[in-house]
Parts: C-alpha cells; sequence; structure tokens
C-alpha cells in the first residue's frame, strides 16, 4: 500500500491538529443541531400543527410521558399525537411531578378537574420499580419512581371516575401492578425475551370472550410488534388475561370490563407501530369514543 493510498483511507490524519479538531467540532456542531431541529419538530411544531386537525370538543386523553431516549427526544409523543389524532382524541401531556412530589391524591383529583381529562393513555418507557412488587432490583433498566407512584395515582383516580384506561407496554405492566399484580422479567429467560423484542413481531391469542377480541374483530394476530424485556406477571385479582404470546407471555389484559363500571385494557405489545390500521389500531379509536362518552355525560 501506498503512502497516498493510506492518506485517501482516512483523510483526517493528513490534516494538521488544529484543522483536525475544527473538523471534529464542525461534526459535532452538525449532530447537535440536528438533534436540536428534531427536538422542536417534535416537542412544538408536530403538535400544534396536528391538535388544528381535531374540533375543540375532541375527547381529552391523558398522556404521561416516557422516560426512554425516545420519549425524551420527542418521537414516542409524536408517534401517540398521530394515532391518536386519527382516532380523533386530543392527547393531553402530564408530566410525572404534576401532582407534587411525593405524589399527592389531591392533586391528582384537581389535575384530572383542571384539564378536564376524558381518558388515559399509558405508554413505554424504563422498568416499573420492583420494590412495587416484590421483584429483583437488579435485572431492571431505566427505574422511575416519580413516574410509577404518579401513573399508579393517575390509574386509581381514573379509574373510581370511570375513565377509559389504555396500557400499551410499560402502560400493561403498571397497570396490573396498580391492580395488585407483579411483573415477569423476561431478561431472565432470554430465550423467551428474544421473541418478544423486536419489529419483526410475532403471533398473538386472544381470548375469544375478551373485550379486545370484540374491538378488534379477531382472535389471532398473525404480526404484533412488541419491545419489551418485561410482562406482566401474576395478574392483579381482578385483572383477566385477554391474549398470550410466544412462550406463555402475558401480552393483554382487561379490568372492568364485564358489565362492571370503566373500561381498562392493557396491551403488551406496539399497535401504534404497525400498519395494520384496520384491526390493532382499531383499540385506539375504542378509548376515545368511551372517552367521548364521558365528556358527553360530563356536560
Amino acid at each position: 500500500m501506498t503512502s497516498s493510498d493510506m492518506k485517501s483511507d482516512n483523510p483526517d490524519k493528513a490534516l494538521p491538529p488544529a484543522r483536525r479538531v475544527r473538523r471534529w467540532l464542525g461534526r459535532i456542531g452538525i449532530t447537535l443541531a440536528v438533534l436540536v431541529g428534531i427536538y422542536i419538530l417534535f416537542h412544538l411544531i408536530y403538535p400544534v400543527w396536528i391538535n388544528t386537525r381535531l374540533p375543540a370538543d375532541a375527547p381529552r386523553i391523558a398522556f404521561s410521558l416516557d422516560n426512554s431516549l425516545l420519549g425524551r427526544i420527542g418521537i414516542t409523543d409524536a408517534t401517540y399525537q398521530r394515532v391518536m389524532t386519527a382516532a380523533g382524541g386530543r392527547l393531553i401531556t402530564l408530566r410525572p411531578d404534576a401532582a407534587g412530589v411525593p405524589v399527592s391524591t389531591e392533586k391528582i383529583k384537581a389535575l384530572l378537574e383542571k384539564e378536564k381529562i376524558d381518558g388515559v393513555l399509558l405508554t413505554g418507557g424504563g422498568d416499573v420499580d420492583p420494590n412495587l412488587y416484590g421483584g429483583d432490583p437488579n435485572t431492571t433498566m431505566l427505574v422511575h419512581r416519580l413516574r410509577d407512584d404518579f401513573e399508579i395515582a393517575l390509574i386509581r383516580e381514573a379509574r373510581r371516575r370511570g375513565l377509559p384506561i389504555l396500557g400499551i407496554c410499560r402502560g400493561c405492566q403498571i397497570l396490573n401492578v396498580a391492580l395488585g399484580g407483579t411483573v415477569r422479567n423476561l431478561r431472565k429467560e432470554q430465550d423467551v425475551k428474544s421473541l418478544h423484542m423486536g419489529l419483526k413481531g410475532h403471533p398473538v391469542d386472544l381470548n375469544p370472550d375478551s373485550k379486545l377480541a370484540e374491538t378488534l374483530g379477531v382472535t389471532h394476530l398473525a404480526k404484533a410488534v412488541s419491545l419489551h424485556g418485561n410482562s406482566v406477571g401474576e395478574p392483579a385479582p381482578e385483572v383477566t388475561i385477554a391474549a398470550t404470546g410466544p412462550g406463555d407471555v402475558v401480552e393483554a389484559i382487561e379490568a372492568d370490563s364485564a358489565g362492571k363500571k370503566g373500561w381498562i385494557v392493557g396491551i403488551q405489545w406496539h399497535p401504534e407501530l404497525t400498519l395494520d390500521e384496520q384491526v390493532q389500531q382499531k383499540v385506539y379509536k375504542s378509548l376515545v369514543d368511551r372517552a367521548r362518552t364521558v365528556r358527553e355525560r360530563r356536560r
């Protein structure tokens, strides 16, 4: 290999040190500018634009912030803004500290009244604190106890009011914990975890008698996209299993849906990541329709 070949393989090495530093600073600056642009787009511009597509009286759905990287830069928020707007609901983002630190039940009540909340959407993020259900704290990731406490209080007050609640991924797990159940750590079962961590998806079997099967109009899904290292463990006393997947993993749960007050559904996979809007995304429409009933009842 000649010296000219070596220079072409790594052009930075041929530059004087000062120019090399400037080039790398320029690359870092461009990267930061792109990240800031993405943040502004998803946090400021996109939510304002998409909300203009909704009528003023659209049902107001409480949305707790995702503490993962995708949540912090706004991609999670934008994804749910898209599917919920298509379903006719307006997302109202609530911060985990919105009810005080520590969380105050009275402030949760006041918050729901102030924001005129008609339904609740719980989404993905870090692991639920294992101390809440007797789990192993040595195999958890991105635990955010304030968010746990906030969402548990939110679930309980929303349930007391009869508001519809939908939990997705981590949201399914925190629903079960809030009602007295546990979480199953799939990281201790690598062969099972590998089936549930990927965009290629996996099949799901729905309980034919479940409200979820009634909502989606099917009892089997060939592909459900899931990205989770945990799942529902022991169901809470008032929770029923609505769907299962590979490795006997609980894929959906329900509560308060058999002629009782309210509607609570938890789904372990991500319907918003599928293009099958005619089937899987019906669950978002069901949440909004039930929230609209709550809104009309309040008038």
